[in-house]
């Protein structure tokens, strides 16, 4: 998890230096309904809300809920200004905890929510139960995803939910595969910093070892813009930079991010919105 981040240290002041559309560093969803960039960036926090909605239904208030790879703090601070909850987000990054301790107090929530620097694999003995935890485009990223599901386990509570929203590979993708589709796959794992790329079969069996049942699988992959002016300037360069002695995190994370978009568009990948119900206590 070093390389995870060392990179989102050196790339989220860079990203932030600037005005964006949204504070979020996931994917915009172009969903139903939704109208405008802004509102893209908010599709899935908008589902994790609904899920909460459902949850609230059956635990007192205030939920709360555990944001695993909470980026700067943007969807826990979305939830927490339209439902009653406290919040927790994890990241490894010491950059973006401070970035996501600005914001909270900036929004007025320091009293419900908190962001903590640590790894999500082994999370603090101390933190209170959580009636949710999520990933939103950071499941991948742990080195070991049997290792993610233990984790969580030990901190939702039976009839809690833990959710996924990442990129997952297809059946197809297990084989067999073209050099191209080869290379393609490594370069996501290895560019994206993505070693825990799995089917979602793969994910779910884990699950179950640690009492999660699966209750909602949404494929979200045609709902993303995939072809924009800027991913074609970068498919290019990427092209064009194999010739070259490129190096560092950035020009890693180009030639990811372009693989990422080849296998969502050869259908080796798919981006899926995946709930899992807790079940067993641990």
């Amino acid at each position: 998890m070093t390389e995870v981040r060392d990179y989102y240290d050196l790339n989220t002041a860079r990203w932030f230096g600037r005005p964006r559309e949204s504070d979020a560093i996931h994917r915009a969803v172009w969903g139903e309904g939704v109208r405008s960039a802004a509102e893209a960036f908010q599709y899935i926090d908008r589902l994790i809300l609904g899920e909460l909605q459902v949850l609230a239904g059956t635990f007192p208030a205030p939920l709360h809920v555990l944001d695993l790879g909470c980026g700067i703090g943007a969807s826990l601070i979305f939830l927490a200004s339209h439902a009653s909850i406290r919040g927790t987000g994890i990241t490894l990054s010491g950059v973006q905890a401070r970035f996501a301790a600005q914001r909270i107090e900036r929004a007025g929530l320091v009293d419900r929510l908190t962001c903590l620097e640590h790894d999500f694999l082994h999370l603090p003995p101390t933190l209170t139960p959580a009636h949710m935890a999520f990933s939103i485009e950071a499941f991948v990223h742990s080195p070991d995803p049997q290792a993610y599901f233990a984790s969580t386990a030990e901190h939702v509570i039976p009839g809690g939910l833990l959710v996924v929203c990442d990129d997952f590979l297809t059946e197809r993708a297990r084989g067999p595969l073209s050099k191209r589709e080869i290379r393609m796959l490594d370069e996501v794992r290895s560019g994206w910093l993505a070693p825990s790329v799995i089917t979602v079969a793969q994910a779910d069996a884990f699950a179950r070892r640690f009492g999660y049942r699966q209750v909602k699988n949404i494929n979200l992959t045609k709902l993303l813009d995939l072809r924009r002016p800027r991913d074609l300037f970068v498919a290019a360069a990427v092209v064009f930079g194999r010739h070259l002695p490129m190096s560092g995190y950035r020009w890693r994370s180009l030639v990811g991010g372009n693989a990422l978009q080849a296998a969502l568009l050869a259908g080796l990948i798919e981006f899926r919105f995946v709930a899992w119900g807790k079940t067993n206590p641990r």
